[in-house]
């Protein structure tokens, strides 16, 4: 197959890809319309989606964004329908375009690239925008102003941290790293007489000085650095291992130099396991909550995304007879602990195994721990044909320079 034939196959293959996407977000936008994802400790409409279809949290609140208002962009959902855009294009026009500039943003979204399309609809004056992201129900009292911080461990292993604030409050935010910075650029110019020190001081480094600033306080000798969690111990093979708690494991050399630079709280397991209580103890001790936190790293209820503020439950209950081992304990968000003690939550198992619990609804229906896809054929047109999608190859964006300066809706009376 050269190489003309495998863009051809590409292009089909995406055409069909885009216009099975179509299909998904008609079906959600079903559910949504019967509000029949409203379950035992369902928290909203995207929780269910991503445990039904099994994707990510965020490709789940995309869905739903799209679900809900390409109802009202008829241009846009046409030509997802008939597989001639992607989802990400899509989901762009759904987030930025007001439905008026529905025809042409689908216009413009069929020879636009995703970056593209995202430049023109995110700056374009439009005199009423879009609501951004509606894919959550908001609350009355949510203010109009962007303001939200988000944390954690990436794939990579790495820690990423993403803050959208008002302008005066993101200004004293920069002000406070700008006077970081210029600290930690005064205190090399002492130390570069002693000692050869790089002379770059990075945005990063002044992050990470402000956070040490905050939790060593400006008395306090920087040998005595506030607790850092640190899981040591061997592996079911009895290989011995360390990571941070809740988070990415670390090289040998990386585990060492935290080790020489922090206080650490040692969190010694075998085989993966904390040392068990038994029955010496109803209320489950600090360090058995860690390995448990860290075991489950969130609710251990199927569909569940929360991962913080987490209670640890017997799943047996210490009335009945159960200990405060790991493998009777399980992390719990509040709602679903709640719902358990009311009996609208069935649990049962070894919590130590990653498929040894059972979960059941009120009726005593099973929970599974997410949505099983029906496979399809062989080849990508019969699957196409069996759903009644169009299988057209599709056409992807020129990827030509778009300026934007020559960009304009053209808004119709009303």
């Amino acid at each position: 197959m050269d190489a003309g034939e495998v863009e051809t196959e590409i292009a089909r293959v995406c055409g069909v890809l885009n216009a099975t996407t179509a299909r998904l977000v008609t079906l959600i936008a079903r559910v949504l319309e019967s509000e029949s994802w409203q379950g035992a400790g369902i928290h909203s409409p995207s929780q269910w989606v991503a445990w039904k279809c099994g994707v990510s949290p965020a490709r789940a609140r995309t869905l739903v964004l799209m679900a809900r208002r390409l109802a009202e962009l008829p241009e846009t959902r046409g030509a997802f329908d008939e597989g001639g855009l992607c989802e990400d294009q899509v989901a762009v026009v759904c987030r930025r375009a007001p439905a008026w500039a529905d025809a042409e943003a689908a216009t413009l979204a069929r020879s636009a690239t995703v970056v593209q399309l995202r430049r023109v609809l995110g700056s374009y004056p439009f005199a009423d925008k879009a609501t951004g992201d509606p894919a959550e129900p908001k609350e009355p009292d949510t203010p109009a102003e962007p303001r939200k911080v988000s944390f954690g461990t990436t794939e990579r292993g790495t820690w990423q941290l993403s803050a959208e604030l008002p302008a005066d409050e993101g200004a004293l935010v920069e002000r406070a790293l700008v006077a970081a910075r210029d600290e930690l650029f005064r205190a090399g110019e002492h130390d570069r007489a002693a000692k050869p020190v790089p002379a770059h001081v990075g945005w990063a480094d002044a992050f990470v000085a402000m956070a040490d600033r905050a939790l060593s306080g400006a008395s306090r000798p920087h040998q005595d650095r506030n607790v850092v969690l640190l899981h040591v111990g061997t592996d079911a093979e009895g290989r011995t291992n360390g990571h941070l708690h809740l988070g990415a494991g670390v090289s040998e050399g990386l585990r060492r130099f935290v080790g020489c630079d922090a206080r650490i709280r040692p969190v010694l397991e075998a085989g993966g396991k904390a040392v068990s209580v038994g029955r010496a103890f109803r209320t489950v001790p600090g360090r058995t909550r860690i390995v448990i936190e860290e075991r489950d790293r969130g609710c251990r209820v199927p569909g569940c995304d929360r991962s913080r503020w987490l209670q640890i439950h017997h799943v047996r209950h210490w009335e009945d007879g159960g200990e405060t081992d790991t493998e009777n304990l399980i992390a719990l968000c509040h709602r679903h602990h709640r719902l358990h003690h009311l009996g609208k939550l069935g649990i049962e198992g070894n919590a130590d195994e990653p498929d040894g619990l059972h979960f059941t609804d009120e009726r005593g229906r099973p929970l599974d721990s997410s949505g099983r896809p029906i496979l399809p054929g062989s080849r990508f047109a019969e699957a196409a044909r069996d759903l009644d999608i169009p299988a057209g190859a599709w056409s992807h964006p020129t990827g030509e320079r778009l300026d934007p300066h020559w960009i304009h809706f053209n808004e119709r009376a009303s």
